[in-house]
């Protein structure tokens, strides 16, 4: 086992290769654009709606560990950590999906009690979707807004991706023959991750322009004013369409 100085210049060795090879605004994407926007989120929330209200929201609630999910897998990027980074970003999207669905079945319960309410659901495993089922039937609940088949699409193949390498038993092995190395940068990985990222936060974006409407015109503010249409085009759609319908 490396002792700890050999285990923090493995760390920094592996950043910096990731900031070499993929370029600092895409070595830090994660935090600089999906974190960041999901803190505009936040602020944009609790401008627009009292305490009252936000305590009835087990989206809400759930912000902190969203990002606290979204920069784990900015870390595990950055390290070539990419089976953690994976799990961070899956774990992200159900817990959104989850929690945006348990608002929407108990609309008066304040978060606390949604949460246990949907934890007892899930052991019984009834009426509450599980995986992919459980993103879609999210989906399928916004408001006025509809995914594109090719953004469904695209969705379904990042969260495939994260399942798929989230475990260590597909991790272990790649391409059948060569050895998944910690520390190791992997620019196809690295460039797996970003794509997932991209769709994953985009999707968790939705949900909460979904559940928060009076919160939608700071955040619109605040979008178009940055260039990162590319990276939530979903987010980009549904805030130009709340525009033109005001």
């Amino acid at each position: 086992m490396a002792s700890w100085p050999e285990f923090l210049a493995h760390l920094e060795a592996a950043r910096e290769e990731a900031v070499r090879s993929l370029g600092e605004e895409h070595a830090y994407r994660i935090i600089n654009v999906h974190v960041a926007a999901l803190l505009e989120v936040r602020k944009a929330v609790e401008a627009a709606y009292g305490p009252e209200e936000r305590a009835t929201s087990l989206l809400y609630a759930q912000l902190p560990s969203l990002l606290a999910e979204l920069a784990w897998a900015q870390l595990a990027l950055l390290s070539a950590h990419y089976p953690s980074a994976f799990r961070c970003l899956r774990s992200a999207l159900e817990l959104a999906c989850r929690a945006r669905l348990a608002d929407l079945a108990y609309p008066a319960e304040i978060a606390e009690r949604k949460l246990a309410k949907a934890a007892l659901l899930e052991r019984k495993r009834k009426r509450w979707p599980r995986g992919w089922r459980l993103v879609k039937k999210a989906l399928e609940s916004l408001g006025g807004f509809e995914l594109e088949r090719e953004e469904l699409l695209k969705l379904r193949r990042a969260w495939k991706t994260a399942s798929k390498h989230a475990h260590a038993s597909l991790t272990a092995w790649r391409g059948g023959a060569d050895l998944w190395r910690p520390w190791a940068f992997d620019e196809q990985m690295a460039t797996s991750i970003l794509q997932a990222s991209d769709a994953i936060s985009d999707a968790v974006l939705l949900l909460f322009l979904d559940a928060f409407p009076r919160a939608r015109e700071q955040i619109a503010a605040f979008f178009s004013a940055r260039g990162w249409e590319s990276y939530l085009p979903m987010t980009y759609r549904c805030l130009k369409m709340s525009t033109r319908s005001r």
